[in-house]
């Protein structure tokens, strides 16, 4: 299975107090808020402490930024209020709740002349904006996300629109990413994305989040003449330079059907990963009712388990809810909190982390409503989900039954080197990279064919396709046959016949072979669907490329699922 690769507000109050009197003059400095110098009354300046600490006026700065400020008086609180952002502290401290965490800036604000001043780190420890002090210049810079993520899409995109691809490597890759994506490659991948929509036309919905300190991750809708694009940068906090680079299809855009309703729901709440979800119930539905929970494949997921052009968890939810079934759908772990995990975090996760661990407390979440028939949960696992679905049942899931989506008994590795055969079998002989991309899958092959031979420990120090060789051996202790042969619940097994990930000709007969002769297992083959149950016929059959155009997932297999459930509830 492949990794997928993952205000303006005026201000409502002026601040007043009794401040002291000025003793001594200060030099003033130059205020720049997003690119635009600030300008203030006389005495209200940005000025430079007798500790040469930077002191920015308050109301000055915020306004530049677009945020609204608002101060009480009486206890001495002030409220900054942006676009997602929420900050509350008290005159005369350092220490600020941004959005509820708590945050230090060093040195604490000041009354002075009728202004609240704050030190320039406010801006850069607090608030996660780019804050900095030029002292040839004396020059104080402010930039907030949202502007450093316009300008980026628009230096990216404009050198992409020109065709001059070297100068975009050049002057905003980093070494690393230079050494990833050619410049030919770069190129090649703009032309292809222009080829299939259209001259560019614009940007929208630019946003970004900050909240990985070492890399900022800006976002944008790319519009095109015939469709739209993800246009996702990863700029790294540090150096300033481009660590990654996504293009990716926008899926369909579509309204939720008027016959079902939709909730905001978290799982695992109050543990340290709790996780946004969607519940999705039919319309007036009464009595209580049959409902499943969806576990995604492989990857940092959301809940749509959103794969370029796909959603395929939306569709499913959508549609079963149509068909009186509730069901629930949750952002995965590492989408959620992937960003701040360490290295050491990273090469011990395993399977029961990543995955299985929420989906139980979704179960147990919905078991917990009244509205829901807790004897009839049921799973509904696609890809490593389908994997994982037995063993989620064995350790807690408990479910009613299970539904298995292009999964398979076999180890994660060995499908990870099919899959990887066939990408080389599919290069050009005259490709000097395939006969090296062919000994480097090999290498990887035997290192994963020794894995029962590693300790713990060693596991946890090397990789194997990329991936943790823990997370591999760990599985293998966990086999997906070994749980599913021990299944008496009901079991529904479909794929996709035209699947390039989870093969119909290996995976698919190993679960008949495994379930032959239980009367619990149930099975059926889609002609003409791919991985994530999509039709499609034309430019890139058959490879990744596909999932470049948008797609659904198919409305007979909601359909028999939907029949099946009704079935066994």
């Amino acid at each position: 299975m492949k990794k997928h690769l993952a205000s303006t507000i005026v201000f409502s109050l002026l601040l007043m107090a009794a401040f002291p009197a000025m003793t001594a003059a200060a030099e003033t400095l130059k205020l720049l808020v997003n690119g635009k110098v600030i300008t203030t009354s006389a005495g209200n300046e940005a000025y430079l402490s007798s500790s040469d600490e930077v002191m920015i006026p308050l109301r000055s700065a915020a306004e530049g930024l677009g945020l609204k400020v608002t101060y009480h008086k009486a206890s001495s609180k002030v409220l900054l209020e942006g676009q997602d952002l929420k900050v509350t502290f008290s005159s005369g401290s350092s220490e600020a709740l941004v959005n509820g965490e708590k945050r230090t800036f060093d040195t604490a604000s000041v009354q002075r002349q009728g202004r609240l001043y704050v030190p320039l780190a406010f801006f850069s420890k607090a608030l996660g904006y780019q804050a900095g002090y030029d002292s040839t210049k004396k020059e104080i810079a402010i930039t907030s996300p949202l502007y450093e993520a316009e300008s980026w899409i628009n230096r990216v995109i404009s050198l992409l629109n020109k065709g001059d691809y070297q100068k975009l490597s050049d002057d905003f890759f980093s070494n690393n990413l230079k050494a990833q994506v050619s410049v030919e490659a770069l190129g090649s991948v703009w032309k292809s994305t222009t080829a299939q929509a259209g001259s560019f036309v614009r940007v929208k919905d630019i946003a970004a989040d900050g909240a990985d300190s070492s890399m900022t991750i800006i976002t944008a809708t790319a519009v095109f003449e015939k469709t739209s694009f993800n246009f996702t940068l990863y700029v790294n906090a540090k150096s300033g330079l481009l660590e990654g680079m996504l293009i990716t299809p926008k899926p369909l855009d579509k309204e939720a059907p008027a016959t079902i309703v939709e909730e905001e729901v978290t799982v695992g709440e109050g543990t340290p990963y709790e996780l946004g979800g969607t519940l999705t119930l039919p319309k007036n539905a009464t009595g209580p009712l049959t409902a499943v929970v969806l576990v995604q494949g492989s990857g940092a997921s959301d809940r749509d388990e959103t794969v370029s052009g796909y959603t395929p968890f939306r569709d499913i939810a959508w549609g079963l809810a149509e068909q009186g079934i509730a069901v629930l759908r949750y952002d995965k772990r590492t989408f959620v909190y992937g960003s701040s995990m360490t290295t050491e975090a990273f090469m011990k996760m395993t399977v029961k982390e990543e995955t299985i661990d929420d989906a139980i407390a979704a179960a147990k979440l919905l078991k917990a409503d009244n509205r829901i028939d807790a004897s009839n949960v049921y799973v509904i696992g696609h890809s490593l989900g389908g994997m994982l679905a037995p063993r989620i049942d064995a350790e807690g899931g408990d479910f009613a039954g299970l539904v298995l989506l292009a999964g398979s008994p076999r180890s994660l590795w060995e499908i990870v080197y099919d899959q990887n055969q066939a990408f080389i079998a599919a290069m050009d002989d005259k490709d000097p990279a395939k006969q090296a991309n062919a000994q480097l899958i090999e290498a990887e092959y035997k290192k994963a064919q020794a894995l029962g031979t590693l300790t713990d420990a060693q596991a946890q120090a090397m990789t194997v396709f990329s991936l943790p060789a823990y997370y591999f051996k760990e599985m293998d202790n966990h086999p997906a046959s070994g749980y599913a042969a021990k299944l008496t619940k009901p079991v529904l097994i479909l794929q996709g016949k035209d699947d390039f990930q989870i093969f119909a000709n290996k995976d698919y007969v190993l679960w008949e072979e495994l379930f032959k002769g239980k009367a619990n297992a149930s099975f059926k083959l889609y002609p003409g669907l791919n991985h994530f149950f999509v039709d499609y016929s034309g430019e890139g059959e058959g490879t990744l490329a596909e999932y470049n155009h948008p797609g659904s997932f198919a409305e007979p297999v909601i359909s028999d699922i939907a029949k099946w459930l009704k079935q066994h509830a």
